[in-house]
């Protein structure tokens, strides 16, 4: 005698209300995050400012907020903070451009030969071990106090880290491509600029993007070790005369710019592969 099986019951999945929905939209995620981050800092300024106002943290050490932000607001009126700014802006976005582009094409170029790579490879490694502190004092004498010597060292933080990248990236084209390519007849040229440069365009933009924190580094130790204008020469005023309030409102402006920079890289970053997905 046969026996009838039951139906197994499907249940269609469960639709999300319109509460639902609402929280898990990107939009709102990110409204909240945002939000989030709003507050933490605005209870991090509080609870600091209240901490030097009743004495339990010691205003000599840790300045306060409200002392920051009159550094601040002086130092605009008297347009010292435009100057400072300018110069460092200045100089990280030229040393950058040298740096980080130059070294970015370096590495891409060094795809057509892996004997000249393999040769030039432990000078690399051994530049890059160098700290940008122990260089500044040379490049300073060597260049002067002048903005060109800030530049040389903001280019010098950046190019190691963009040449290899941007050659690891060059290297890991697929081989396959490369071979059909060849066999359309097509040139080294054609293959680089065509296949190459696409292909490693991620690793590309990832290394322009750790080296924005690194020129900023760079052109603030520049101005650090000898300047007469600059953000780092503003937290290197302060230091010296033990104004803990000028110091940290130098530290604000070097987060600011960081955030500003940060966020232009980026944007060219999603332009640049909105563009090729074209």
């Amino acid at each position: 005698m046969n026996r009838v099986l039951p139906r197994e019951t499907v249940t269609a999945p469960r639709s999300r209300g319109p509460r639902e929905a609402f929280f898990r939209s990107p939009a709102t995620r990110r409204y909240t995050l945002l939000f989030l981050q709003f507050v933490i800092v605005a209870g991090l300024l509080a609870s600091w400012e209240l901490g030097v106002r009743y004495g339990r943290i010691s205003q000599f050490l840790f300045a306060s907020p409200s002392m920051v932000w009159d550094v601040l607001v002086t130092r605009f009126h008297s347009g010292e903070l435009w100057v400072d700014i300018r110069v460092t802006t200045l100089e990280t976005v030229i040393g950058f451009a040298v740096g980080a582009l130059g070294g970015s094409a370096l590495g891409l170029l060094l795809w057509y030969s892996r004997f000249i790579s393999d040769l030039a490879a432990p000078f690399i490694a051994a530049i890059g071990a160098i700290p940008v502190l122990a260089i500044a004092p040379i490049t300073i004498i060597w260049f002067g106090t002048d903005m060109l010597s800030k530049v040389v060292i903001v280019a010098f933080s950046c190019v190691v880290v963009s040449l290899t990248t941007s050659y690891k990236g060059a290297m890991r084209t697929d081989p396959d491509l490369i071979n059909l390519l060849r066999s359309f007849d097509a040139g080294r040229g054609t293959i680089f600029c065509k296949l190459v440069v696409p292909s490693a365009m991620l690793w590309v933009l990832s290394g322009l993007r750790l080296n924005v924190g690194f020129a900023l580094v760079g052109a603030i130790v520049g101005e650090y070790i000898s300047s007469d204008s600059g953000v780092g020469h503003m937290i290197l005023l302060g230091s010296s005369n033990f104004g803990m309030n000028i110091v940290l409102a130098g530290i604000v402006l070097v987060m600011v710019m960081m955030l500003i920079f940060n966020s232009l890289v980026a944007l060219s970053e999603r332009l640049i592969l909105s563009w090729d997905r074209k």
